[in-house]
């Protein structure tokens, strides 16, 4: 990547995630984002703008839009915040503006998004990630920010530029966003896929929020039953989840802020097609290729799938 302070980003996915974050960038830095939308939130950012409600402050800001990458060259920087059942569909209509310099950090949800995108582009172009945030788009054109707003990257690969990274963080650091380095990226990430698989799938079968899980015995020993059966995948993968994982993931879900609802809580709520193979649908595939047994995990898997069908076909 080049380092200078007018890069060409590509926030690819500009929902609730990539929204914020890049409208975080607008509003502190001089580079130029281009965001990558569609639909009526697409419009509504063309017509007024892109407001953001924060718990840091609210702020409105006149931004570039569009549901075509390719109005530009050339990206420095490209932002993968789609979702993950949108991701093929993402690496093609980025292809054209991928160059010799482009960087393309993924802090989508899930674990096989990076190795898609290594697949297409090489490990010398894609960065690991993943985020830490609670956001939704409350209208179109309007992302309400409620919790957190953390980025955490890494190398998967000592080979992989460390340089990159520097230059990634800066971008971010400048926006005023946390940003942090890790030196076991892959380990953080399925840790993050743990959480998600455990608190997105529950609340979302359920809907209810994050806290209410905790108000019966039998939920929380599903969690940590959820957790044993991805424990067991990870370690088939070379990827060591430990009890101390256990206790953070639940301490700090225990400890979430009241009515805080999961992505996936929010997509079933608004009638969106859910992200769950990005998940559970992960763990029974990777489960499958190990000869490995998740029962629970296959129960949820089939319960979403229904679920995910009737929202497709009111």
């Amino acid at each position: 990547m080049i380092d200078r302070d007018n890069l060409n980003i590509v926030i690819m996915g500009a929902g609730a995630v990539g929204g914020y974050f890049g409208g975080r960038i607008v509003d502190k830095t001089h580079h130029n984002v281009i965001f990558i939308a569609r639909g009526a939130h697409l419009e509504a950012m063309l017509i007024n703008g892109l407001k953001i409600k924060s718990i840091d402050g609210n702020f409105r800001l006149r931004v570039t839009a569009s549901d075509d990458p390719t109005t530009i060259d050339q990206a420095d920087l490209i932002l993968m915040t789609v979702k993950s059942y949108d991701t093929n569909q993402a690496i093609r209509q980025i292809k054209p503006i991928v160059g010799v310099q482009t960087q393309i950090l993924t802090i989508q949800n899930g674990i096989e998004n990076y190795p898609r995108l290594v697949e297409v582009f090489g490990e010398h172009r894609v960065v690991q990630g993943y985020c830490m945030i609670g956001a939704e788009v409350s209208e179109p054109g309007v992302i309400k920010h409620h919790a957190m707003g953390d980025i955490t990257i890494g190398n998967v690969s000592p080979k992989q530029d460390p340089q990159r990274l520097n230059i990634i963080r800066q971008v971010f650091t400048d926006a005023g966003i946390n940003c942090n380095i890790s030196e076991q990226i892959e380990h953080d990430v399925w840790f993050k896929f743990a959480w998600n698989c455990i608190f997105n799938m529950i609340t979302v079968l359920t809907m209810t929020t994050v806290n209410e899980l905790f108000n019966s015995r039998e939920t929380i020993d599903l969690c940590h039953d959820i957790f044993e059966e991805i424990r067991a995948v990870a370690h088939k993968n070379n990827i060591r989840l430990t009890d101390y994982d256990l206790e953070n993931i639940m301490g700090t879900s225990q400890d979430i802020e009241d009515g805080f609802t999961t992505s996936t809580y929010q997509d079933r709520k608004n009638g969106k097609k859910l992200e769950y193979e990005a998940f559970t649908g992960a763990v029974v595939r990777l489960a499958h290729e190990s000869g490995l047994d998740v029962p629970i995990n296959e129960t949820i898997y089939a319960l979403l799938k229904t679920i995910d069908q009737s929202l497709q076909n009111p």
